[in-house]
């Protein structure tokens, strides 16, 4: 278990972040602890039509099972558009890592604040969507450890 001051300074980081995106400080206090006690938050990863993103989504629908493949998070300070950015880097069965996209602005805002003070949140590849007509996209969940 963790110390319960950590915890408080996690949650106080998450519902003052939400707050400034619109919730109400209640309902971003609420959100904060739903995901500090252990829910998860299913997200789609964007960017995913950038350069050779797209060969590697149809590769890993059509070669691969989602337990094989590994998610981690990066923080892409240097990234010009997007102070908070959080890159998404995937591996298959330990292989090179790719940097399959990013997860959404509104979403990396919390997220970014969290692992600038440490705090480990675990990723799991969910699945990928989309058709072979249209462009592929990936979900991924984010949980904090």
């Amino acid at each position: 278990m963790k110390n319960i001051h950590v915890i408080r300074r996690m949650v106080a980081t998450m519902a003052n972040r939400l707050k400034k995106m619109g919730l109400t400080l209640s309902a971003a206090f609420k959100k904060a602890w739903e995901f500090v006690k252990g829910n998860t938050i299913n997200t789609k990863v964007s960017g995913v039509t950038k350069g050779n993103r797209q060969k590697a989504l149809r590769r890993i629908l059509t070669a691969y099972r989602p337990e094989q493949i590994r998610v981690s998070l990066e923080r892409d300070k240097a990234n010009l558009y997007d102070n908070n950015a959080v890159n998404v880097i995937i591996s298959v069965n330990g292989s090179k890592a790719y940097n399959l996209g990013c997860i959404p602005r509104n979403l990396a805002y919390v997220v970014s604040a969290l692992l600038d003070k440490g705090v480990h949140i675990a990723a799991a590849f969910g699945s990928v969507i989309g058709a072979a007509s249209m462009n592929y996209g990936a979900v991924i969940s984010l949980q904090l450890e």
